[in-house]
């Protein structure tokens, strides 16, 4: 049967609780665990939210065989070298159980509010596409002069290099992301929500995958499905979503986080 992650909530809650839950998590043996990309609720703009990359590099520090990383890290949020930095550091602190998830963000509300000007929707992909670029040469240790309508690098260095680095997987709902995941990333992430786009998305990746002179075999497609898409017949989905081809499940937990249920459902498994 297939793997199971979970994603932590980020609105509505506290450390404490998401810190707990993690500790559960690896002590139930979950596969990973996962946190959005959010500055701002868009349940109410005044509930509390717990910024990603400083609450995954707590959980790294509670937890010590669990794998973790955000999905997906928004790179309008972030300068791709800043990013590559940040992500070195939490790898150390890891000890590589890192995983980047990367996504081309859409949120305009949430981006305009911190003065973030995240374009349209071309300008986001083509900056997606040179973070995709950039991090894996980045986090080779090695001076990277890269020159892009988004990113310009001069002989910048990430030190020291990460090895073997972290597996870069993309989130999206669109061809254009699914086609960049198979020119350039480790793996796919799709929500369960848009699933009758899934055969052209599918499509885009294996052209892509093909292009670079390979197939599915050792990339992550990876499903990300709610809650109450799981627990009500985690057997038979887990069943059915594998035999789409999907190698891992990641469902988001709601808040509070049902700590007795997520017991239930690895005792089950």
């Amino acid at each position: 049967m297939i793997p199971i992650g979970i994603c932590l909530p980020t609105f509505g809650t506290t450390y404490t609780e998401v810190r707990r839950a993690a500790m559960a998590l690896e002590a139930y043996g979950y596969d990973s665990l996962w946190l959005w990309d959010h500055y701002v609720s868009w349940n109410d703009p005044r509930e509390p939210v717990l910024e990603c990359w400083t609450t995954l590099a707590g959980l790294a520090e509670a937890t010590s065989t669990i794998r973790l990383g955000p999905l997906v890290a928004n790179v309008t949020n972030r300068h791709p070298g800043r990013l590559a930095k940040v992500a070195a550091t939490l790898y150390e602190i890891a000890e590589g159980r890192l995983e980047v998830g990367l996504g081309a963000g859409g949120y305009g509300a949430e981006q305009e509010s911190f003065g973030i000007d995240q374009g349209d929707r071309a300008t986001r992909t083509r900056r997606l596409e040179e973070a995709l670029q950039v991090l894996p040469l980045l986090w080779s240790g090695d001076p990277v002069t890269f020159e892009g309508e988004h990113v310009r690098l001069r002989g910048a260095i990430v030190s020291p290099g990460l090895r073997p680095p972290p597996r870069l997987i993309v989130g999206g709902r669109s061809e254009a992301l699914a086609h960049l995941a198979g020119r350039y990333a480790d793996g796919l992430n799709l929500q369960w929500r848009f699933r009758e786009r899934f055969p052209s998305l599918l499509a885009a990746l294996d052209a892509a995958l093909a292009a670079r002179g390979r197939d599915r075999t050792g990339f992550d497609l990876s499903l990300h499905v709610d809650w109450t898409d799981l627990v009500a017949d985690p057997e038979g989905a887990l069943t059915a979503w594998a035999a789409l081809g999907f190698t891992r499940v990641i469902a988001m937990a709601p808040a509070p986080i049902p700590l007795d249920d997520l017991g239930r459902l690895a005792r089950l498994r």
